[in-house]
C-alpha cells in the first residue's frame, strides 16, 4: 500500500511540476506570440479600443483615419481618398489583417513605438489616453491624383521622387482596390468584396512599384551607359556600327524591329536607343563590371523602403556567358526591375550619381500634434562619379529634344529621359519611361511602366509629361 502511495505521489508531482513548467514556459517565452497571434481576439479588442492615428499627405489631406464603430472592434479604419493612395497606406482590418503602411507602422499608428515624449509617456502611465502616433506622408495629394488619372485604367505603375532628398512625391499603380471594403462595419458586407478582390485576374492587392518585376528593356541602357562612362570605355564620341544585327557566339542579336542604324556615336546610340551597339558596349565593359555598377544601383537585393519590396535582377556575373551579357546591356535577357528600382535609376543620376533611400513617411506625430520622430535624406551609395552623371544626363536631354523621349518634352523645361520597349515573349511590349527634370537643378525623377503598352515613347513618355508638369507648377 505504502508503495502505491508513493508512486501515485510522484505521478502527481511530476504532473504539478509538468504543469510549473508549461506555464513558466508560457508566461516567459510564449506570452508574445500567444498575443501576437491573429487569432487573439482579445489581443485584436484591446488593439480596437486604440484610436488609431491617422495618415496624411504631404499637402495635408487625410488619407486614413479611425471611427467610432460602436461594436467591441471599437475604433475602425477609414480611408477618405477611396483607392487613390491604396499601395501606400495598405489596409487595417481586424478580418483581413494589414497591408502597407498600416502594417510597416502599426506599433507607431497605436501609440507603442519606442519615441515617446515626456507628455505622451505621462497619459499613457496615467491610463488618460488611447490615442496612436498619426503618420504624415511625402506623398503630394495632387500629384498621385495626375499620375492616376494619367495612367488611367492601363494596367502598371508611377513612382515619382524627388532626387535630392529620396522623399517619395507619388505611388500609382493600376489595377487598385479601395482599401474601405476591407473594413467590416455593421451593414457592410465585406466578405464578397474580399473574395472578388482575391479572385481577380488583374491583381489589385499586387503593389506593382514596389514588387512588380518587370524586363527593364532599354531603360536599363542607363544603367550600362553609366558603368561604361564611368569605367572609360567609352567617350559620348565613341564610334560604333549598327548593321541591325550582330552575331554574338553563333547566336544572331537584332535590333528592335531589325533598325539598321550605319555609323554612329554612343551619344547617338543612347539618343535613338540602339541595341547593337549597347550589346557591344556590354561586350567591352564585361560581365563583372555591368552586375557591380547595377548592384551599385540597387538591383540583386531589396531597395530600403518602408514597405516590403522585392529585389530587382541582373543574373551573376559568373554565371553570364557573352550572348547573356550582349542581351542584358540593352534591358532583356534576365534582367527584372521594380518601377521603384527604375525610379531610383533616374534619381541617382539627377542627384549627381548619389543614390538615397527612398522614404515615404516624413514625420511621426503624437496624438498632440508634437513630432516624436521625422525623417529625411539617407545616403546609400556613390554610384558614378558626379562627371560622370553630367555627361549622361547631356545625352538624355537629347532623348527627350530629338530622339524617342520626344513624346515628354515641355515648353521652357529641359528634361532628361530614357525610353524602353520590354519585349515579352508572345505578348506586346512593356511600355517603360524613366526622367527627371529641370535637368540643370531636378527636383522629381519619374518612372512609369504600362504593361503590355507596345513602345515607351508612345506611351509611358506622355503619362511622365503629365506628372512632371504637376510637379514643375
Amino acid at each position: 500500500m505504502n508503495r502505491q502511495i508513493k508512486v501515485l505521489l510522484a505521478v502527481f508531482v511530476i504532473c504539478l511540476l509538468g504543469i510549473t513548467v508549461n506555464l513558466a514556459w508560457v508566461q516567459i517565452f510564449g506570452a508574445e506570440d500567444i498575443q501576437g497571434n491573429a487569432y487573439n481576439k482579445r489581443r485584436l479588442i484591446e488593439e480596437y479600443a486604440i484610436q488609431r492615428g491617422d495618415i496624411i499627405s504631404a499637402d495635408g489631406q487625410t488619407l486614413a483615419r479611425s471611427v467610432d464603430s460602436g461594436t467591441e472592434y471599437r475604433w475602425q479604419r477609414e480611408y477618405p481618398q477611396g483607392a487613390l493612395f491604396a499601395d501606400v497606406t495598405g489596409y487595417d482590418s481586424w478580418r483581413y489583417g494589414r497591408s502597407g503602411l498600416e502594417e510597416t507602422f502599426n506599433d507607431e499608428l497605436l501609440g507603442k513605438g519606442t519615441n515617446l515624449n515626456l507628455r505622451t509617456l505621462g497619459n499613457r502611465l496615467l491610463g488618460t489616453s488611447k490615442k496612436g502616433n498619426s503618420l504624415k506622408l511625402t506623398v503630394n495629394n495632387q500629384l498621385q491624383r495626375v499620375a492616376t488619372d494619367s495612367l488611367g485604367g492601363r494596367k502598371g505603375a508611377v513612382v515619382a521622387l524627388d532626387p535630392k532628398t529620396g522623399a517619395v512625391l507619388a505611388m500609382v499603380t493600376h489595377p487598385t482596390f479601395d482599401p474601405n471594403v476591407t473594413v467590416p462595419m455593421d451593414g457592410r458586407d465585406t466578405t464578397a468584396a474580399w473574395e472578388a478582390l482575391n479572385a481577380d485576374p488583374g491583381r489589385p492587392l499586387f503593389n506593382r512599384p514596389t514588387s512588380g518585376l518587370y524586363p527593364p528593356g532599354s531603360s536599363f541602357k542607363v544603367v550600362v551607359a553609366a558603368a561604361a562612362l564611368d569605367v572609360g570605355v567609352v567617350t559620348p564620341e565613341t564610334v560604333f556600327d549598327c548593321a541591325g544585327k550582330l552575331v554574338v557566339q553563333g547566336y544572331t542579336i537584332y535590333d528592335f524591329a531589325r533598325k539598321s542604324h550605319g555609323d554612329l556615336t554612343f551619344a547617338e546610340a543612347l539618343v535613338v536607343s540602339c541595341n547593337i551597339t549597347f550589346a557591344q558596349v556590354g561586350l567591352r565593359l564585361g560581365a563583372e563590371a555591368l552586375v557591380q555598377y547595377a548592384e551599385e544601383f540597387g538591383f540583386n537585393k531589396p531597395m530600403p523602403f518602408d514597405l516590403p519590396t522585392e529585389a530587382s535582377k541582373i543574373q551573376s556575373a559568373d554565371t553570364m556567358d557573352q550572348v547573356a551579357l550582349a542581351a542584358a546591356s540593352f534591358g532583356q535577357g534576365q534582367d527584372l526591375a521594380t518601377p521603384l528600382q527604375m525610379a531610383q535609376v533616374a534619381a541617382a543620376i539627377a542627384n549627381g550619381g548619389v543614390l538615397l533611400r527612398p522614404f515615404l513617411v516624413d514625420e511621426i506625430r503624437d496624438y498632440n500634434n508634437k513630432i516624436i520622430e521625422q525623417f529625411g535624406p539617407s545616403r546609400l551609395a556613390e554610384v558614378v562619379s558626379p562627371r560622370t552623371a553630367e555627361t549622361l544626363t547631356d545625352i538624355m536631354v537629347d532623348v527627350v529634344d530629338d530622339g524617342t523621349g520626344t513624346a515628354a518634352q515641355i515648353d521652357g523645361v529641359k528634361v532628361a529621359g530614357k525610353t524602353g520597349t520590354a519585349e515579352v515573349e508572345g505578348q506586346e511590349p512593356h511600355a517603360w519611361f524613366i526622367c527627371f527634370a529641370p535637368a540643370d537643378d531636378p527636383v522629381i525623377a519619374i518612372a512609369v511602366i504600362v504593361e503590355n503598352g507596345g513602345e515607351g515613347g508612345r506611351t509611358a513618355a506622355p503619362i511622365a509629361r503629365d506628372v512632371l508638369e504637376q510637379a514643375l507648377e
